[in-house]
């Protein structure tokens, strides 16, 4: 987890300017037919069918400065359910409930998730809950939205950089922290809550065989403090039949309470141990409205809404050359190291130099996608001072390679990581508004034995107290970012054998069953959530060790979950 969220701060780095106005009033946007919450996104030999629902999420206490609570229409949670198309649904023999990374919005899971589905059988089928954080609920994505359903990116624009209306309505802005204060207490214990509520619409008896809870990233260390937490003398992993760590780890489990700083943690001055931004208390502007979400400087969030345009134009303009857009422009140039004007980059290697490990200088957020093409490159350092490579001829158009077009074959299709970033009316790939108490309360949850008078238990409400007990069969992956498995021990040491009463009941975290690890460092950090499920790659086998680890960590049978 540290190295993920260390090198996300890094974000804050972008400085990308300008917004563009035009003087002459436009036609109104026909009003197209909206997308569907709820459809068949895949045929084949399994149709996977992909809805979307919110529900109650949890009630946290207000933001002690001011009291101000948060508004019971802000109490909410998405899921983004992936399952195979029957109606009713069919009995799922292992729900798989996807937890983000930082910064992470479902669709950033949209790869896995299939990949789940798709392994589904004539007599075993499985499901995929992405979760979409409360936070995402905040995003206006009425542009964005529009766009998707008119198969028109220039809509967005217009929406939050030209104040177009749609619908009568205009875009008020992106949030700040004081126009929503009460984010501030959107920490562990209100995430875990609202994870709570999800896993709580499988029907009791069944969770503990079922649900499978899976974390990429910092979602990792948030899905072992649920397997930790205290839920009214409750421990989650009660509610559990298995935990998948991908690419993330605490490292922390089980070291010593002492080594927690609260004075750190509630008025900054020192180093948290793996720890970001702000301290909680008011000298730091945490609780006081100025740092309640992780923002991007002179941008802001602007930078979501270019890139999500921007795979719209990747999938349905591919081979233009956009030059009537300075927000993309711009964000370009700063990705990339280059200055302006840029050279001719198509629209799709526009997306593709974006993210693709070749030449994005943000390792944390890339996929091994393909190549770009069309004329010379020159290597430059990123921002993380890695060789990168950027184009350098103005008079060279620049096109893509896909990742099947080149040797040695990549991970990753372009269409598969563009369409994650909107496909779907209010999902995306990007979650604005991240809440900064959330990576907070991760640095000082992760040991994963907080006893009950303890600071973190007795003034925050931390309960990560069961991590010592925590009975259930693990998978744990590593990709490009964790590069080994080597960040795991410290969980593995801390794990009892499996419990009483499991498919796998007995077994010590020296079997591979009980506890299995394995390390895929050829795939890039998102490459084993987005990836393509090809025959032969590093990307299918782990999709198939998921798998593997829901059926040996369930009973034959399914269970069937109706939201509707």
């Amino acid at each position: 987890m540290s190295l993920s969220i260390a090198r996300a701060a890094l974000l804050t780095t972008l400085a990308v300017t300008a917004a563009c106005t035009e003087s002459f009033p436009r036609v109104p946007t026909p009003d197209p037919k909206p997308v569907p919450a709820s459809r068949v996104v895949e045929t084949g030999a399994v149709a996977i069918r992909r809805e979307t629902f919110v529900i109650a999420g949890a009630k946290p206490p207000p933001n002690p400065v001011g009291n101000r609570a948060t508004p019971d229409e802000q109490n909410r949670v998405r899921v983004v359910r992936y399952r195979v198309e029957s109606s009713p649904p069919k009995p799922a023999r292992a729900v798989f409930v996807m937890m983000p990374g930082f910064l992470g919005g479902a669709l950033s899971l949209d790869g896995l998730a299939r990949a789940i589905v798709r392994r589904s059988t004539e007599t075993e089928a499985f499901e995929a809950w992405a979760i979409d954080r409360r936070s995402n609920l905040l995003e206006d994505t009425t542009g964005v939205d529009r766009a998707e359903a008119a198969r028109d990116p220039s809509i967005a624009r217009r929406y939050y950089f030209e104040g177009e209306a749609i619908r009568d309505k205009t875009f008020s802005g992106f949030l700040r922290g004081s126009d929503a204060p009460w984010a501030s207490e959107w920490g562990m214990a209100t995430t875990l809550g609202d994870l709570r509520a999800v896993i709580g619409l499988v029907p009791e008896a069944a969770r503990a065989q079922r649900v499978v809870l899976v974390g990429h990233s910092l979602g990792a260390s948030i899905v072992e403090s649920y397997a930790a937490w205290d839920f009214d003398g409750k421990p989650g992993y009660a509610d559990l039949a298995g935990l998948v760590l991908v690419d993330g780890a605490g490292r922390r489990e089980g070291e010593p309470a002492s080594a927690v700083d609260r004075n750190v943690y509630e008025k900054g001055g020192g180093t948290l141990p793996a720890g970001l931004g702000p301290s909680l208390g008011v000298e730091t502007n945490l609780r006081a409205g100025g740092d309640v979400f992780f923002a991007l400087p002179f941008l802001g969030v602007k930078a979501y809404v270019v890139a999500e345009y921007l795979a719209m134009k990747a999938l349905w303009s591919p081979t233009e050359v956009t030059t009537d857009d300075p927000e993309q422009a711009s964000l370009t140039a700063f990705l990339l190291g280059l200055s302006q004007p840029l050279p001719k980059i198509q629209n799709r290697a526009a997306f593709g130099l974006a993210f693709d490990e070749a030449s994005s200088p943000l390792s944390f957020a890339t996929v091994k996608t393909g190549r770009v093409e069309g004329g010379p490159v020159t290597p430059y350092k990123g921002i993380l001072g890695d060789t990168l490579i950027h184009p350098s001829d103005p008079a060279a158009t620049y096109t893509w390679a896909e990742w099947d077009r080149v040797t040695p074959r990549e991970n990753t299709a372009l269409d598969d990581m563009a369409r994650s970033w909107f496909d779907g009316p209010g999902t995306n790939y990007a979650e604005w508004y991240f809440p900064q108490r959330l990576t907070l309360d991760a640095t000082v949850t992760t040991t994963l034995n907080v006893r009950e008078d303890d600071w973190r238990w007795t003034a925050y409400g931390l309960r990560a107290k069961h991590g010592a007990a925590i009975d259930v069969p693990v998978y744990a992956a590593a990709f490009s970012l964790l590069g080994s498995v080597e960040p795991f021990q410290a969980f593995k040491k801390l794990l009892p054998p499996i419990g009483a009463g499991r498919p796998l009941a007995g077994k010590p975290r020296t079997d591979r069953d009980a506890f299995r690890e394995d390390a895929f460092i050829g795939l890039s950090h998102l490459d084993g959530i987005i990836g393509v499920d090809v025959e032969g790659s590093d990307v299918r086998r782990f999709y198939e060790a998921v798998i593997d680890h829901g059926r040996k960590a369930t009973p034959p049978g399914g269970v069937v979950v109706d939201v509707r």
